[in-house]
């Protein structure tokens, strides 16, 4: 007879301690244990993985099937040393049945995860075995090496002083251009070496390590960035030295930690953007590390993020029921979205979940209409299934959070410059609003202070707004690179400058003017955050080669490269009928319409469907060069534009 669930109480959870065993076998005994009793174990993230192979363990001494990998995890786990007593496992812990029993508990474990991760005093991630175990053990030495080599840098460059001596302020980020620029990937063997070589199997060996599924998975943000007190703090440029991570990332019989991960991908970064060396096999490899290693460093400096944000963040990831979209970051978001979000398998549909994400959102001051930037049409890409079958087709307006969409909302806050040593420093952007208290200030404002009367009904959604213009003509974006775009349709843009006399609107040249739209105005801070206004592309200066920067001009060309690839994803250039410069949708097709809405901190791109009952379909978010700061709201004022309901289906 195999094994049953016993049903939880309260804040229980249920957890493993292995009994011993003269075989290779797995045997454990399952314990009931309240959170509020402080229990010492240690919890595994690990990926699921396909529904084959199945292994046999003993519950209670009763027979319990498993997956594969996390059979192979409990088998490296039990002859190390990395558990003592107990264990956490989901799939195991956690009643994964169909019954509404079952599901009813799932969706209780659920709200209890953050609290299960936080309080867990060992976190083993688990990688699965390396496809090459020299090359694996190879990796996570050099991984080493280049962690001692960033602290080395760090430790010189923030010396010790008394509290009382005077410094100079340094940043996380100049601590970076300084590693940076110690790195050789053209000199440096231990860096960058020829195929076949030591170092290259090593890289072979990372390159495995980070292309595990482990780093595609949807619930890994709450589960490996715990904030904990090992961090390295920086008070006024004096380093507080760390401790050891209670996060360990178990390949094989090999293991590693963040602050190696960290350092290993900085290293990365720099031998893809080191002119001459062909290191295109690191890239693919290098993107769902870096934004989980991001997401890290912010849990950890306590960055304010909106509920919007973190579903943002795990956009990218993987999961079996797309509902764990929104379900499995709920632990990391804001107190007040439980008041609207609480996970129910039970009943609850694909839509029902994502549209109280916008229930959510409509109810935020100022912010009503977010969301908006995080939804894309895409033809025939609106329909999302459950695991039970349950189909749901999402209206143009409501994000679909399944779809993995390389899409960066258009900014709606500009954040301080990183500046912990002179908190009291009043900050002004380019339009002169004063902020002593906010750490935020509104990025754009196109309607002012125009309330929004946005409201669902009947899968639609009701908006106001103002009609601005017509899409007349689209350049193109084929990829990040603008200046190969410009180059490609040099002739088109050159007709755009020809018809506005090569001076914009707003009394600027009209390539001054196509080089700001082609980053969105914005100035990029050393965490990858919009810090001002008043940006534009210089193309000569992102070709100078690194060599002959110095650490400020590094970051600064780090910085507008990240302006440049935000502004360009999924994104094309556009013009309207009235000369306006757009940075627009890649789905908008011309003839589509550009709208104000409000409550919306950008302009937005409609499709007209239902002249009669005024109703459009929603495409996507647009950015159009002065307009975005209350130039509206003066020809509203003049009568030259008027507020109308319309609705988003």
């Amino acid at each position: 007879m195999g094994f049953t669930y016993e049903p939880l109480d309260g804040n229980q959870i249920r957890l493993l301690r292995p009994v011993s065993r003269p075989s290779n076998s797995l045997s454990f005994e399952i314990v009931h244990i309240s959170l509020l009793s402080k229990p010492c174990y240690a919890a595994l993230s690990y990926t699921w993985g396909p529904p084959g192979d199945i292994h046999g363990i003993l519950l209670n001494g009763h027979a319990f099937p498993i997956r594969q990998n996390l059979h192979d995890a409990l088998q490296q786990i039990q002859g190390s040393k990395h558990v003592a007593q107990l264990l956490w496992v989901d799939a195991i812990c956690i009643n994964q049945g169909k019954t509404d029993n079952a599901l009813n508990e799932l969706s209780v474990q659920i709200t209890l995860m953050k609290q299960i991760y936080e309080q867990a005093t060992k976190i083993l991630v688990w990688l699965g075995n390396p496809a090459n175990e020299a090359n694996n053990r190879l990796a996570v030495l050099m991984m080493k090496t280049f962690s001692n080599r960033l602290r080395k840098v760090v430790e010189k460059g923030r010396p010790y002083r008394p509290w009382w001596w005077q410094h100079k302020f340094r940043t996380a980020g100049e601590d970076v251009a300084d590693f940076v620029l110690t790195i050789s990937p053209a000199k440096d063997k231990e860096v960058f070496d020829v195929p076949g070589s030591r170092t290259y199997q090593a890289w072979l060996g990372v390159i495995s390590l980070w292309k595990s599924s482990w780093w595609t998975r949807t619930w890994i943000f709450q589960e490996s960035t715990i904030p904990e007190s090992f961090t390295t703090f920086y008070i006024e440029g004096v380093t507080a030295l760390t401790s050891s991570s209670k996060v360990k990332f178990l390949c094989g019989d090999q293991d590693t930690s963040w602050p190696e991960l960290s350092a290993t991908i900085i290293v990365a970064s720099s031998i893809i953007t080191t002119p001459g060396i062909d290191a295109q096999f690191l890239v693919g490899a290098l993107k769902s590390v870096d934004k989980l290693r991001g997401f890290r460093r912010q849990r950890i400096q306590h960055v304010h993020w909106s509920f919007l944000d973190i579903l943002q963040m795990v956009r990218h990831t993987e999961c079996l029921d797309p509902r764990d979209k929104v379900y499995a970051p709920l632990c990391l978001a804001p107190d007040d979205v439980l008041h609207y979000i609480k996970p129910n398998y039970a009943s609850k549909t694909v839509l029902d979940v994502y549209a109280d994400v916008v229930g959510y959102c409509l109810t935020q001051p100022g912010h009503e209409l977010d969301f908006l930037g995080h939804a894309l049409y895409q033809e025939g890409a609106q329909a999302v299934v459950t695991p039970q079958g349950v189909q749901s087709v999402l209206p143009s307006w409501v994000p679909n959070s399944s779809a993995s969409l390389n899409i960066f909302p258009v900014p709606k806050n500009l954040y301080f410059p990183e500046n912990v040593g002179r908190k009291g420093l009043t900050f002004y952007d380019k339009r002169g609003i004063p902020s002593n208290k906010e750490a935020l200030v509104a990025a754009y404002n196109p309607l002012g202070n125009a309330p929004s009367r946005s409201f669902i009904m009947d899968n639609k959604l009701c908006v106001s707004g103002v009609y601005l213009d017509v899409l007349q003509d689209i350049i193109k974006n084929t990829g990040p690179d603008l200046e190969a775009i410009r180059a490609v349709a040099r002739e088109q843009g050159f007709k755009w400058a020809t018809a506005s006399k090569h001076k914009y609107f707003t009394g600027e040249s009209y390539v001054g003017a196509m080089n700001r739209t082609a980053v969105l105005d914005l100035v990029y801070d050393e965490r990858g955050r919009p810090s001002e206004r008043g940006n534009k592309v210089d193309y000569a200066f992102l070709r100078k080669p690194r060599a002959e920067l110095s650490v400020t001009e590094c970051r600064y060309q780090m910085n507008m490269r990240s302006a440049q690839v935000t502004a360009s994803a999924l994104r094309d250039l556009g013009s309207s009928q009235k000369l306006y410069l757009l940075m627009i949708p890649n789905t908008a097709m011309v003839g589509d319409l550009i709208w104000a809405l409000a409550g919306g901190q950008a302009l937005y791109i409609l499709r007209l469907m239902n002249q009669e009952m005024n109703q459009y379909r929603f495409i996507g978010e647009c950015y159009a060069h002065g307009l975005m700061d209350g130039e509206i709201v003066r020809k509203l004022n003049l009568g030259e534009v008027r507020m109308e309901d319309i609705s988003l289906i």
